[in-house]
């Protein structure tokens, strides 16, 4: 099968036969990618034992389409009914993960994050303001910088991942790609960061390593809470 309806086969498997994803078999490989590595994610907090992982938009609890980010933006945009998953741990601060949102950096700089989850006392301060903030780095426990590319990639994407970090608290990040360069994990395991390439359906032992080291984070937050 192509790669393109591949992915959206496993998005529409992690959302589940109720919610109807906004993307297609024609959208932006990159978005669908990115909204992949949103399953996976959703996928890893089930597997970690939440107690609920549940679905939602801005506007309602029980959405049926799942509207995905195309673009970054902040958290609070009304601009569409953005979907995104809200993950509970018996006992511990409620989570949630969403697509293409901005975050500000010890610097006050604003980063852009394909996929991430934050806890949503920072989301709800985020969504009920009546100014434009982004939520604090500091409070975003897992991140994903997501590359999809059909030719090599360049050792600056490994660089400006390493500038990302440098200006941000995040417990983990992660730099994600569907194929290999050497350079950039040379670079990234010397400096002892967290990478994973080959991330896609055909590839399910580098996916089922990246799905436990999401799941891993998810152990950490309840250690840490």
């Amino acid at each position: 099968m192509p790669l393109r309806p591949t992915l959206l086969a496993e998005i529409k498997s992690a959302l589940g036969s109720a919610l109807v994803p906004s993307l297609t078999a024609a959208s932006a490989a990159n978005d669908l990618y990115e909204a992949y590595l949103f399953g996976i994610i959703v996928e890893a907090a089930r597997s970690e034992g939440a107690v609920s992982v549940n679905l939602r938009s801005r506007s309602t609890i029980n959405p049926t389409v799942f509207v995905c980010r195309t673009s970054p933006g902040y958290l609070h945009s009304a601009t569409k009914d953005y979907g995104y998953a809200e993950i509970e741990f018996q006992g511990k601060p409620v989570l949630e993960a969403h697509l293409g949102i901005r975050i500000a950096g010890a610097s006050g700089v604003l980063h852009e994050c394909d996929v991430l989850v934050l806890l949503q006392e920072e989301a709800e301060l985020c969504r009920n303001s009546t100014t434009r903030i982004a939520p604090r780095s500091k409070r975003v426990i897992l991140s994903v910088e997501a590359k999809f590319y059909a030719g090599d990639l360049g050792l600056h994407l490994g660089r400006e991942f390493l500038g990302f970090l440098s200006d941000t608290s995040i417990d983990k990040s992660f730099f994600v790609v569907n194929r290999e360069s050497n350079s950039i994990e040379r670079l990234l395991s010397h400096k002892g960061k967290l990478w994973e390439h080959k991330i896609s359906p055909a590839n399910s032992t580098d996916v089922n390593r990246l799905r436990n080291a999401f799941q891993t984070g998810f152990k950490d937050f309840k250690a840490k809470y």
